[in-house]
């Protein structure tokens, strides 16, 4: 599984959350380039529970299904830290990956010192 923020500002506030209050070091930033005409579904759309915020479990139950499933390259996931804003999942297995392309945009990236 490949977890890929939906903006650059959502990248950095997902990275800092999960940082454990350490100020990531040896970062840069990237973009990917899907394929043309990749349709990329919601969560919702393909199922996610209304109460998804409520349990770990069930997000998890559901993003093992979608993934086992192998059927999608993508899913647009709703962000825990800001649920109105979404982060791409990226099955890593499946056959069409090798068709994203990353794009470096900046190495190294320095998160702003005031996010501390």
């Amino acid at each position: 599984m490949i977890y890929c923020a939906g903006s650059r500002a959502l990248a950095q506030l997902e990275k800092r959350v999960n940082a454990n209050g350490i100020t990531p070091a040896g970062q840069a930033l990237f973009r990917l380039e899907l394929p043309d005409g990749l349709v990329v579904r919601t969560a919702q759309a393909a199922g996610l529970p209304d109460h998804w915020r409520d349990s770990e479990a069930v997000t998890q139950a559901f993003g093992d299904r979608w993934l086992d499933a192998c059927a999608e390259l993508a899913l647009w996931v709703p962000s825990y830290v800001e649920p109105a804003e979404h982060n791409m999942l990226l099955n890593a297995l499946h056959p069409r990956l090798p068709e994203v392309a990353l794009v470096k945009e900046r190495d190294p990236f320095e998160f702003d010192p005031r996010l501390s």
